[in-house]
């Protein structure tokens, strides 16, 4: 009796360990439904040989981006606001650059240029507008790759927020470049229309 007993066990034991793992199905933002959002959260880069990692406090609002970095690569505390190909910068002494300055400042500090105006929208985990791409889903990490501008990204986790899929922690590559992002905490303000 034990032995059959211990097998059951086992069997059971092994049952569980081949489970599939289930995922909540996938529901992608629509940019349009929000008025504003927020995303908190922590970044790793690594560009040509050097790397650094840090926070992040991103902000949303229209068009508008404003990105408060602290401490990738060595930059200490940087605020980066973007409206359309308009880039200005301020560091943590108050000090702010023009849009060229800018492009060549951030260019240096992180080894590459960054799409700006189609970050924000992989931020919420679908492609920028305009422009071709490819996207694919799957059961498994990564739940959903973008291919765009010679940028790869791979989402690996999604929070479910205000009924869609934001994204939780993926990884954009590029040419040497490596940008890993994950996500703390989401604050999204629906625009007119679209609330619950």
């Amino acid at each position: 009796m034990r032995p059959a007993a211990a097998l059951l066990v086992l069997a059971a034991l092994g049952g569980c360990a081949v489970a599939p793992v289930s995922h909540a199905p996938y529901v992608p933002a629509d940019p349009s439904a929000y008025a504003s959002w927020t995303a908190t959260g922590r970044l790793a880069l690594a560009a040509n040989g050097e790397g650094g990692s840090g926070s992040f406090t991103w902000e949303q609002h229209a068009d508008a981006t404003t990105l408060s970095l602290r401490g990738p690569l060595g930059a200490g505390a940087l605020r980066v606001t973007a409206l359309g190909d308009e880039l200005s910068i301020t560091d943590d002494d108050g000090r702010s650059l023009d849009t060229e300055q800018t492009r060549a400042l951030l260019r240096a500090r992180l080894g590459a240029d960054l799409p700006w105006s189609d970050l924000r929208y992989w931020m919420l985990g679908v492609p920028a507008p305009g422009g071709p791409a490819r996207v694919a889903d799957a059961a498994t990490a990564p739940l959903r790759v973008i291919e765009q501008a010679d940028w790869r990204i791979g989402y690996d986790s999604f929070t479910p927020t205000l009924g869609v899929s934001l994204p939780a922690r993926f990884t954009a590559t590029r040419e040497g470049v490596r940008l890993k992002v994950t996500v703390d905490a989401w604050q999204v303000s629906p625009a007119a229309g679209h609330g619950p």
